[in-house]
């Protein structure tokens, strides 16, 4: 009956149209909940501009904007930065060509990128990169950040890196080297820049017209700016909200996009890879990327963290003071997803048939956030009828 329920799921397209939390599978008064929450958390000025989108069994259960960008009101199409939710994306364009046979975990990042087996770098595998075991979480970052609008002088960068620790031996979270190493790895393999190869094999053809690595420019008076409620990250956002950075192409942090689109990417996801009759990924593709590959101490962030390749995972317990699990209190080892520095999450789990995006421009301090995603997902997972 499991098997017959989800190939019945994987013929569906998401009409946003209207929502529907009764044919969804919530309860009325748990989406009415769910609501009472994200207005009350923009009320408290958590956030200026956010959305909100809550998918279950292949239905819209939930669809909310708020707030305002540039003095217009946000939409559902309002594009968001969505910082390293950013990596989920770039994560699955590399496992499109380990797919197909072109890209191994187990194979050497110099492999395909010779310039960058250099320096104790050498013995770098793929399968390191993805899990943030590559050694080179955040060396030079100062140092990079001008290079951010050049693709050519930012992977040259990398490539000349020293490790900070051996390769495997530390898992500390690759804020923004984890993407021009998968970037570069991608366009070394296919000829493309990832922001192209990303378009033509999932964006274009799931229909995300209001996602991309590289903003047009167009787009910049439609995006949200960056602001920061937070004393340790308060000189960001006059960075982000350049220009010149919300165009350039970082694998690792630039996406800008909607709820509505991050949530079509998850349900595509949780529907083995296939969407509008359309096949993405074999199962056994997003089976691999979703697998635990990691579960320990993360010593850039200084807490425990479970990794699958490309994704966060759920259901650790929280340490003593932590709000709890920023996917909620229903999550498990199987509830996958990627969140965006203290701003933005997306994630699904596929036993609920449960996907969630949220967008927001105002990053909040560390346990503030967490608390803030914590509150969303868990009123969510309350609102299962």
């Amino acid at each position: 009956m499991e098997a017959a329920r989800r190939s019945t799921i994987q013929v569906m397209t998401l009409d946003f149209s209207a929502p529907d939390p009764a044919a969804a599978g919530l309860a009325p008064e748990g989406a009415a909940r769910i609501r009472q929450v994200f207005e009350r958390q923009y009320a408290q000025g958590l956030m200026p501009a956010a959305q909100l989108v809550v998918l279950r069994r292949g239905r819209l259960a939930v669809d909310l904007a708020i707030g305002a960008a540039r003095s217009k009101p946000v939409t559902p199409e309002t594009p968001f930065l969505v910082f390293s939710c950013s990596k989920a994306f770039t994560g699955i364009c590399v496992h499109k060509l380990i797919e197909e046979g072109q890209v191994s975990l187990d194979a050497r990042v110099a492999d395909y990128w010779p310039e960058y087996g250099c320096r104790g770098k050498e013995a770098t595998i793929i399968r390191q990169v993805f899990l943030h075991l590559a050694g080179i979480p955040g060396r030079d970052l100062y140092r990079q950040l001008p290079l951010w609008p050049f693709w050519g002088a930012a992977t040259r960068h990398v490539a000349r890196l020293h490790p900070e620790t051996p390769p495997g031996a530390q898992m500390a979270y690759h804020l923004v080297n984890y993407g021009w190493i998968l970037g570069e790895v991608v366009r070394r393999v296919t000829g493309q820049k990832i922001d192209r190869y990303l378009h033509e094999n999932f964006l274009a053809p799931l229909g995300l017209r209001r996602t991309w690595f590289r903003l047009p420019r167009r787009e910049l008076r439609h995006t949200p700016p960056t602001s920061a409620a937070c004393a340790d990250q308060k000189h960001l956002p006059a960075f982000y909200n350049l220009p010149a950075i919300r165009r350039a192409l970082v694998p690792a942090a630039s996406l800008h996009s909607t709820a509505r689109d991050l949530a079509v990417f998850y349900q595509m996801l949780l529907q083995g890879g296939e969407y509008r009759g359309h096949r993405y990924l074999m199962q056994e593709t997003i089976a691999a990327a979703t697998t635990l590959g990691y579960e320990g101490y993360d010593a850039m962030f200084d807490r425990q963290v479970r990794f699958a390749y490309g994704f966060h995972l759920g259901g650790l317990q929280p340490a003593p003071g932590d709000p709890g699990p920023s996917m909620g209190h229903g999550s498990s080892i199987r509830t996958f997803g990627h969140f965006g520095n203290r701003t933005c999450m997306a994630w699904a789990d596929p036993e609920a048939e449960l996907v969630v995006a949220f967008t927001t421009s105002r990053l909040l301090a560390n346990r503030p956030n967490r608390a803030r995603w914590t509150e969303l997902s868990n009123a969510v997972w309350d609102a299962l009828a």
